[in-house]
């Protein structure tokens, strides 16, 4: 029989497709909301077993080291400079320490890559679901907006840090379903699909750099989220 963890096959371009609320519910849309998530697993699982390989790639280039480091303790204690041989010894086992420190400098800077790679989909899957869950009318558009300031807590569950205070994803979609400036991103407003509303509001306590005049952050800001640099800027213009 075929193992469960074979992913399924999807077409690539339903993995953005918006998802309303009265979708979300039920039928192919919730099915294809299980596949995203599913599939950012799938991305977590596959970035773990790369950590898994580097952490044993760095391991055996310690034992390497180790290696490299007793021949040339050995070296050392022996008299080989009537021989012509000790020079040699000496500066070959200094370029094999040389290459194996920087064989394991680039392993740590590829496993921490890894790492804030698989973070951040765990991130994104689990920030999406609990935006879904809150019958947002459009879940990605939410999520951009709301990114700057998501991160995991202690428990590894998707919180919102805003003013300085960290709060739980859920609580915080809550507070924002009754806010007036927010209840158009979600379902209870009776907005449909995702051009019922233009993003007219950023999260509370958001730096905002068209306020504070920091114009580096700005052009920063327009060239990595323009529909979130947009928001900002109607925000800073409403004064």
């Amino acid at each position: 029989m075929p193992s469960s963890d074979v992913p399924v096959a999807i077409d690539p371009a339903l993995l953005n497709k918006p998802v309303s609320p009265d979708q979300a519910a039920g039928g192919s849309d919730a099915e294809l909301l299980k596949h995203k998530l599913g599939l950012a697993n799938q991305h977590a699982k596959q970035a773990k077993k790369e950590a898994d390989e580097a952490r044993q790639q760095m391991q055996q280039l310690r034992d390497e080291l180790e290696q490299l480091k007793t021949i040339q303790q050995n070296v050392a204690q022996k008299s080989l400079e009537d021989q012509g041989q000790f020079r040699q010894l000496w500066e070959d086992a200094k370029r094999s320490v040389a290459e194996r420190d920087a064989q394991i400098v680039e392993l740590k800077a590829q496993l921490n890559s890894v790492q804030q790679t698989a973070e951040q989909e765990r991130l994104k899957a689990a920030a999406t679901n609990a935006i879904s869950q809150a019958n947002a009318v459009n879940a990605q558009q939410l999520y951009a907006l709301l990114q700057p300031q998501l991160r995991m807590d202690d428990e590894g569950n998707p919180a919102v840090l805003a003013g300085g205070v960290e709060q739980p994803l859920g609580d915080y979609l809550a507070n924002l379903r009754q806010s007036p400036d927010w209840q158009h991103h979600f379902g209870a407003s009776g907005a449909r699909g995702m051009g019922a509303a233009p993003v007219s509001a950023v999260a509370p306590g958001m730096n905002n750099p068209y306020r504070s005049g920091n114009l580096t952050e700005a052009m920063q800001l327009e060239m990595s989220n323009p529909e979130l640099a947009r928001a900002l800027k109607a925000e800073a213009a409403r004064g």
